[in-house]
């Protein structure tokens, strides 16, 4: 039995490529080769092999229809956690998000009984399609440093890292400029790496659970984002009502103090204001 989509979610659907963070995540899951490339080159670090991991603590914002994951976590050998996550909205409260999923991984990497010397190093990666800090730079890497003194560094093994990727040019290796690339124009260029990018995310597709998954997910993005409209033009509304009522309420009893203080009758302003006579008389 087939399904019927809206023709809107069918067009987003095929045009969805690496930058959809859903079609992200299932291409950086089922190519751990990728993942680990693309890790190396973007930390400048050395990693023999990664692994999926799953969080103790479920990172309830990043999970929507029947428990989709729209982020990336893997461990590597020597236990170092990282967590990608490719980020097209919400841009606004993205430090303190990387705050929390710092607190998640740290939870991940804890054991019940275990000594803080048992935390591991931990990454937060945020893929951006636009520059957050507004600094002009490709990559902004968060270390914790003393204010007094900027070579001092806390070494608390935690690193957090926003890519912005339109500066895809300015990227420090040739093959993160081509990834980052293929990011923002949504189609490979002539070298090999963009070409095989593009058949990653064709090759994500082709199953019809990818298709049914990415629409259940939008469908309940477009509700959630449908309703927190409703709820914010209600609570306006609600708002401005409440404003108008208290506006008219203030004109009535200056209007009656006038009256007052020109010896109308308590009886007559009353009458004339709505207002009660003890009300009137307390002007």
């Amino acid at each position: 039995m087939h399904e019927y989509y809206p023709q809107e979610l069918l067009k987003e659907w095929e045009e969805a490529s690496l930058s959809n963070n859903f079609i992200f995540c299932r291409v950086m899951s089922e190519n751990l080769d990728l993942c680990k490339e693309f890790l190396e080159m973007l930390l400048n670090i050395q990693i023999e092999s990664i692994s999926l991991a799953q969080p103790e603590k479920t990172l309830d914002v990043d999970f929507f229809a029947k428990g989709i994951r729209l982020d990336v976590f893997v461990k590597d050998e020597t236990d170092r956690s990282y967590d990608i996550e490719m980020q097209v909205i919400g841009k606004k409260h993205l430090p303190l998000r990387s705050r929390y999923y710092q607190s998640v991984l740290d939870i991940s990497s804890l054991h019940a009984g275990d000594d803080y010397e048992c935390l591991s190093e931990s990454y937060v990666i945020f893929l951006c399609l636009e520059d957050i800090f507004h600094k002009g730079l490709p990559i902004y890497t968060f270390k914790s440093i003393c204010t007094e003194d900027n070579g001092l560094f806390l070494n608390d093994k935690t690193t957090k890292v926003f890519c912005n990727a339109l500066k895809y040019d300015k990227m420090p290796a040739e093959k993160l400029r081509t990834f980052f690339k293929f990011l923002v124009e949504k189609k490979p260029d002539e070298t090999e790496f963009s070409k095989t990018l593009s058949e990653k995310v064709l090759k994500a597709k082709i199953p019809e659970d990818s298709r049914r998954t990415f629409m259940t997910l939008e469908q309940e993005i477009k509700l959630a984002a449908k309703h927190a409209a409703q709820e914010a033009a209600e609570k306006a509304y609600e708002k401005g009502y409440k404003e108008a009522e208290a506006e008219k309420e203030l004109v009535v009893r200056n209007n009656a103090r006038k009256l007052k203080e020109s010896g109308v009758s308590v009886e007559i302003i009353s009458k004339c204001t709505g207002l009660s006579l003890e009300e009137v008389q307390n002007l």
